[in-house]
């Protein structure tokens, strides 16, 4: 398929290939007002110079997202199920380092916040193979992970309270991030009694289920340093507590240790 103008990227369905000079063309040359890619301003492509990641528009006006990646090529990167389902991206780094106010890794960042399309290309022989549109599912320290439009896994996405936050946007997504890490919340599920911290529900005796979540409870801006997350960093919440909790991040900025003197049962 030929693409003309940016918004030709939106008519492409899921199997469609690009080639790699037309792409490149689209994106390097959206930007340029005497170039035949041209269309306006709100429609320029903005990318990196390897262009791996692109990004239709400024935020918070971004039409879309386009990622382009060889899987593989980072050790992160790839599908992480047969379903091509969900897929797992990198942030773009330097030295081995994120930046999340860089403007590729932020618009990853605020795709659950505006809901914009992440349109994901895949490398073939033939060119760029288009496998689709995408939401950002999950957010760890080096990688987010995208989940399909239209899949149970994006469906769950919107169901979450904080993918509609829209007050306090740079502390509470650094909160994301830091709740995200994977390695240090298996640690702390795995060496405490599975209890609200707030509540005291066990979820086990209620519902015959073994179940909790964790929630980072030292302040935000300890994680701007350079910070190593301890288990005793993490709170166990039941989900109404732990959506209790977000409710009052987002509506209210404060930190952990105020909103659980608001929430805890007094007796």
């Amino acid at each position: 398929m030929e693409l003309s103008k940016p918004q030709d990227l939106f008519s492409l369905v899921s199997g469609d290939t690009v080639s790699k000079r037309n792409l490149f063309d689209l994106i390097q040359y959206s930007k340029v007002e005497s170039s035949p890619y041209w269309s306006s301003s709100e429609f320029a492509i903005g990318n990196t110079p390897q262009q791996g990641i692109n990004w239709i528009g400024e935020l918070p006006f971004v039409k879309a997202v386009i990622i382009k990646t060889r899987p593989g090529s980072y050790e992160e990167d790839g599908w992480s199920d047969d379903n091509k389902l969900a897929f797992h991206y990198s942030f773009k780094a330097r030295n081995g380092n994120v930046n999340f106010k860089e403007k590729a890794n932020n618009v990853l960042i605020k795709q659950p916040q505006h809901l914009y399309p992440i349109l994901l290309f895949t490398e073939s022989k033939a060119g760029w193979h288009y496998e689709g549109s995408f939401s950002v599912a999950e957010i760890e320290d080096k990688f987010v992970v995208l989940a399909r439009k239209g899949s149970s896994i994006e469906d769950a996405i919107h169901n979450q309270d904080e993918a509609v936050y829209q007050e306090g946007e740079r502390r509470y997504v650094t909160h994301l991030i830091a709740e995200r890490s994977s390695a240090v919340v298996s640690a702390v599920k795995s060496s405490s009694s599975w209890v609200c911290e707030i509540c005291s529900m066990d979820f086990h005796d209620k519902y015959g289920v073994k179940y909790i979540e964790a929630h980072h409870k030292m302040p935000i801006s300890t994680y701007s340093a350079k910070y190593t997350i301890k288990p005793h960093d993490l709170a166990l919440l039941c989900p109404n507590c732990h959506r209790a909790v977000h409710i009052h991040m987002k509506n209210s900025g404060l930190e952990y240790d105020e909103i659980i003197k608001i929430l805890t049962p007094t007796s």
